[in-house]
């Protein structure tokens, strides 16, 4: 019989183990510069870098998911940013607002974007939502976990020592080898077959009315059951979103800060489908949004049907995200009810 080997054991599988992890983080970190696969993941890290460099001067943000992306600061006299998370669920946008609100002492206003399915998402318990609350927990510099959510944040922690989800890549290392070769990238921030139309409002890019329609008809019904089964899986999630939510306002007022609530403009046929199987919960989200302007007296701002948007086509990204053009809009009336209410 063979005797242990403690030489291996101790010294050599040590040693094996921290070869494969800084492989592993070398090639993941090589692939996620050269050919990244995920837009949002390199927005976070634009935002933080940005927050670096004027964190001084910034006296306005937007927290959210990718609805949020919805107000435009260029039009206003405020030195503003958007700090959105795409997919983002208020347990992240919570978790999110705590770590940015430490890091700007000029900071004077939140707008925090409130979706339709504000209060019936928790990506932990939803994939492919729930590998994206990993890859969150692998970007955010915390130690600190969601209540309940230990098992994703191990994972997510995991995941930033070792890009291990960076190498197992679904384009097979495809974009890193172009990358490499040609010096391209196939991270495209546009819609896909989006169009370029010069309108009364500018140069927008865009979706057509047909291609508005049937995407609004996929993400609307998508959204409704994804919020369904969400709310099916994780018992009083209604409830436990609102008081997430109502954690960030609680410590964002006691700065001194203005919280401002709003809601964006969506095509007119994303609501309309959206409200043919989910519309209880635009009800109980609007239900939720009065208690919360109750018990601590923020702004809401519900622009979501504005009749001079929701009907144009060239003021759209697609059915749920307003355009370049849309979002100079938006933000004017926005901005513009601001001042009413002065």
């Amino acid at each position: 019989m063979r005797a242990f080997n403690t030489k291996f054991f101790f010294v050599k599988l040590p040693l094996f183990t921290a070869g494969l992890i800084l492989i592993s983080n070398c090639l993941g970190a090589m692939a996620d510069r050269i050919a990244p696969l995920e837009a949002w993941r390199v927005e976070y890290q634009q935002q933080w870098q940005e927050l670096d460099k004027r964190r001084e001067q910034i006296e306005a943000i937007t927290l959210g998911n990718s609805h949020g992306n919805a107000i435009d600061y260029s039009v206003s006299e405020i030195d503003g940013q958007s700090l959105t998370l795409a997919i983002a669920d208020l347990f992240e946008i919570e978790k999110h607002a705590m770590l940015i609100t430490n890091e700007l002492p000029n900071l004077k206003t939140v707008f925090i974007a409130i979706s339709y399915y504000s209060f019936t998402r928790d990506n932990a318990t939803f994939e492919p939502f729930r590998t994206r609350r990993i890859k969150f927990y692998s970007l955010a510099p915390t130690w600190s976990p969601i209540a309940g959510d230990i098992h994703n944040f191990v994972l997510g922690k995991a995941e930033a020592y070792t890009h291990i989800m960076s190498v197992a890549r679904s384009d097979n290392w495809q974009g890193v080898w172009k990358g490499v070769t040609d010096g391209s990238t196939p991270l495209n921030f546009l819609p896909p077959d989006s169009v370029v139309t010069s309108s009364a409002w500018g140069i927008c890019i865009h979706y057509t009315a047909d291609q508005l329609e049937k995407e609004a008809w996929d993400i609307a019904n998508f959204n409704v059951s994804s919020s369904i089964e969400m709310a099916a899986r994780h018992k009083g999630l209604e409830q436990d979103a609102f008081n997430a939510l109502a954690r960030i306002i609680d410590h964002l007022q006691a700065k001194g800060i203005r919280v401002i609530l709003f809601t964006p403009t969506y095509y007119k046929k994303y609501t309309e489908y959206f409200m043919q199987h989910g519309s209880y919960i635009i009800d109980n989200m609007q239900n939720k949004i009065k208690k919360i302007q109750r018990i601590y007296r923020v702004e809401y701002y519900n622009f979501s049907n504005e009749p001079e948007i929701r009907e144009q086509p060239e003021l759209f990204y697609n059915s749920s995200h307003l355009s370049n053009c849309g979002k100079r809009i938006f933000s004017q009336k926005l901005f513009a009810a601001l001042s009413n209410q002065k």
